[in-house]
């Protein structure tokens, strides 16, 4: 959760600052910023369900009519992955954010400083 705010703080989540610059590297970075909270939110469900069952089996483990069903660990596996998967598209989202938020615009007809006659 601290890594997501880190990174939309640090980038403004897309909608602070001055524009990107129309490129590749700004369609990539609103396509991961959509890809980054996506793996956000089933990371965060995966991880909520798994605890949520888990507090459930440990509560109710002494009551011998409950049937014992344990959380698999795949759930939380998968909530780890997610975790991970979203680190690095946070990562690659900030990179490519950098890249379309960097431009400067050119100047084709400058040629540089003019001497004037001496």
């Amino acid at each position: 959760m601290a890594s997501q705010l880190l990174i939309m703080v640090a980038s403004r989540c897309l909608c602070g600052g001055k524009p990107m610059r129309p490129s590749g590297s700004r369609a990539w970075a609103i396509f991961l910023f959509i890809t980054c909270w996506v793996f956000f939110f089933i990371a965060e469900v995966c991880l909520l369900v798994a605890s949520v069952r888990n507090g459930y089996h440990t509560k109710y483990l002494s009551d011998p009519s409950h049937s014992c069903q344990k959380v698999r660990k795949g759930i939380f596996g998968a909530g780890a992955a997610f975790v991970v998967l979203t680190g690095i598209v946070s990562e690659l989202y900030y990179v490519s954010y950098s890249k379309a938020n960097d431009g400067q615009p050119s100047y084709d007809r400058d040629t540089g400083i003019r001497m004037g006659s001496l």
